[in-house]
């Protein structure tokens, strides 16, 4: 008798046509792309089990441009047979940059692209967007930008999507269609994407645009909108008038995790706001050097911020914060940067149990003998990871009245040493510190952990029942 594995394919499929339904599904939801494509040319019931599973996600990233691309084969088919994009729930598209790679590259132009771009043509003239005529020119000029927007116009099903740095721009066309479909769905034929539940649209953090030029209809703020979303990564850039898309603030009260780049502390309570949920927050605060203006300044407003977040120490738990500077052009230095106010108010953020946050953003630069780490903790942590961003900058001489980072392993653990002696008064739940801080070589005079002052950190965790980790990341 042969086994399954050698039978011819026509005995096998046989053998599989006597399966109940449930068993088939059961089996083809375990298997490959290819495997679900090769299914699709068996039979009629075959491909009717096998077509949602192979349409259901769109993961892709990719190097140089292909010729034609998978994409332009996808929409091809979605434009004959639109049915199949109601399968599709989940899109994932990045690019694989390398230095020979433009940020944002064209497709190769197909050898036969007439009639495909017909339908396509006819399609987009169809949604009745105001901004067809630029979305057909791109089409012409077989950009990411237009292939990608025309993919998000025919899936009304979608409960997933991501767009990498090298996709997502919030000026273009991809942007304009999230925005027409999220806060226009009457306007226009295109999907209202209310079952989407986790979105990422994150943009190149090395491009600065030009704000007086842009839309004040950001792309990002559009998202705040869907009546379903759950989880948002966005890059949101810091506009001259901040403005949301409708006249009506959203509501996304099922929203309980948000990470934001791009915008800065003074924009931020604006988002943070309207999200009364919110239990996860990570936020990166960044100041790009060579962008100077009101709304960007090397000072970091640590009042600005804690008012910010304050509308949602109701039901934040999770909060992480990192801090960068970009170096620009012909820069060798990072640039300095000033420090103003405290976080004191996160002291009453009494739902806040696992905290990531640089150092500078508790004790700031310079030492300084009348701050406490007690003065600033959360009541109730739990878990606190302390990290060294911002330790890095460039001695200012047109700001001397800007300290320096000072600090350095006898100094943290002294004031440590100071929070944790007494933390049974004032966070009597903390369990873990991590201390996370890296070896630069222009610090190391203060980077030399030596195994004395590794020991006193051991000793005070194992005296004050905090389990005390760090952890160095060498970045010479």
């Amino acid at each position: 008798m042969l086994s399954q594995s050698t039978m011819p394919e026509y005995q096998a499929a046989s053998v599989f046509d006597k399966c109940p339904l449930d068993i088939l599904y059961m089996v083809f939801k375990l298997l490959s792309t290819a495997e679900l494509h090769k299914l699709c040319l068996v039979n009629k019931p075959f491909r009717a089990i096998a077509e949602p599973f192979l349409y259901s996600k769109i993961h892709w990233s990719w190097g140089e441009p292909l010729s034609p691309h998978p994409i332009t084969q996808l929409l091809r088919t979605l434009i004959c047979r639109p049915q199949l994009a109601a399968y599709i729930t989940g899109i994932h598209l990045d690019r694989m940059t390398s230095k020979h790679n433009s940020i944002y590259p064209t497709f190769r132009r197909s050898s036969t692209p007439t009639a495909e771009l017909y339908s396509a043509i006819a399609f987009i003239r169809e949604t009745g967007v105001p901004y067809s005529d630029l979305w057909i020119q791109e089409m012409h000029l077989a950009t990411m930008d237009a292939f990608v927007a025309l993919l998000l116009a025919q899936v009304p099903n979608l409960r997933y999507l991501s767009l990498g740095p090298d996709v997502a721009r919030p000026d273009r066309l991809i942007g304009m269609v999230l925005r027409s479909a999220i806060c226009e769905p009457m306007n226009y034929k295109l999907p209202s994407f209310e079952h989407l539940q986790d979105v990422s649209f994150l943009l190149n953090l090395g491009q600065n645009y030009v704000r007086e030029k842009q839309s004040k209809d950001i792309a990002a703020l559009s998202l705040f909108y869907l009546p379903n979303i759950r989880h948002m990564s966005a890059s949101i850039e810091n506009l001259t008038t901040f403005s949301w898309p409708k006249a009506h603030l959203p509501t996304p009260s099922q929203l309980t995790s948000l990470d934001l780049t791009k915008i800065r502390e003074i924009y931020l309570g604006e988002l943070l706001s309207v999200t009364p949920n919110l239990k996860s927050l990570h936020w990166k605060w960044q100041y790009d050097h060579g962008l100077d203006d009101d709304l960007n300044l090397p000072i970091l407003d640590l009042d600005r911020i804690a008012a910010a977040i304050s509308h949602v120490r109701g039901t934040l738990t999770e909060l992480t914060i990192t801090g960068c500077c970009e170096i620009k052009g012909d820069d060798q230095w990072i640039p300095s940067i000033e420090i103003k106010g405290s976080l004191n108010a996160m002291v009453n953020w009494a739902m806040l149990k696992k905290l990531q946050i640089p150092w500078a953003f508790l004790m700031g630069f310079e030492r300084d003998k009348s701050k406490r780490l007690q003065h600033v903790m959360p009541k109730n942590i739990e878990f606190l990871s302390i990290t060294d961003d911002l330790k890095l900058q460039d001695n200012d001489s047109t700001q001397p009245e800007w300290p320096l980072w000072i600090w350095n392993e006898y100094k943290i653990l002294k004031k440590l040493r100071l929070w944790l002696e007494d933390r049974s008064t004032c966070t009597p739940h903390l369990r873990r510190i991590t201390l996370t801080l890296r070896t630069e070589w222009i610090f190391a005079e203060f980077d030399e952990w030596s195994p004395d002052i590794r020991q006193a950190y051991r000793d005070l965790g194992a005296r004050t029942g905090v389990e005390l980790e760090i952890i160095e990341l060498d970045t010479k």
